[in-house]
């Protein structure tokens, strides 16, 4: 997401920024006013979303939510937004809605160019689900920043890497590094690794 973000253009690079940093459908994002963003205490309230040109209301009820942003998407979204006051945060230059299928095509323009498999808009979600997995985030805030109504299709959106499965699994090891490099001493049944004394 980051690859992606860095190189895209002007208003894409914020857009693409707000759907990873949320999690937030395309829709919620085409459908964001000036007026549903706090970038004092860095919140963005979503209150509606567009289908096909028209804003309509949220998927379901747990879709009306406020989700609270990191410090670098709040200084990007000051940017592009400058002194407006009003009006839609990502919009054409005739000021309506972006349509949902010429971002997808500037998305996979930009995968193209970073030679990435072609991908959704949706994948930004999928993405920003499996980020906040992995650092620990509490389930049920995962659940209330992405608007599911459970648990359940959280964890269905939830992707791991396989370098952060390594890294889980070299940090819970049974045996540790020393062992392994045959620097623990020997005991009279074999290597000792009292730290393990207590769960054997």
């Amino acid at each position: 997401m980051r690859l992606i973000i860095d190189a895209a253009p002007g208003q894409w690079k914020v857009l693409f920024a707000t759907l990873a940093g949320t999690g937030m459908r395309c829709g919620e994002a085409f459908g964001l006013h000036v007026e549903d963003l706090d970038l004092v205490n860095g919140h963005i309230c979503i209150r509606r979303s567009v289908w096909e040109g028209e804003e309509v209301t949220v998927k379901t009820k747990q879709g009306y939510r406020a989700v609270t942003i990191d410090p670098i998407l709040t200084g990007l979204l000051a940017a592009h937004l400058g002194d407006r006051k009003a009006g839609r945060v990502f919009q054409t230059r005739t000021g309506t809605p972006i349509c949902k299928r010429n971002a997808r095509r500037r998305l996979n323009e930009l995968l193209r160019d970073l030679k990435l498999p072609k991908a959704g808009l949706h994948a930004f979600r999928h993405g920003r689900v499996s980020m906040l997995q992995a650092m620990g985030v509490p389930g049920d805030l995962v659940k209330e920043w992405v608007g599911h109504s459970n648990l359940q299709t959280t964890s269905r959106y939830t992707h791991f890497q396989d370098n952060f499965r390594r890294q889980v699994a070299s940090h819970v090891a049974l045996f540790p590094q020393a062992f392994m490099a045959g620097k623990l001493p020997d005991g009279p049944n074999g290597p000792n690794f009292p730290q393990f004394a207590a769960s054997a």
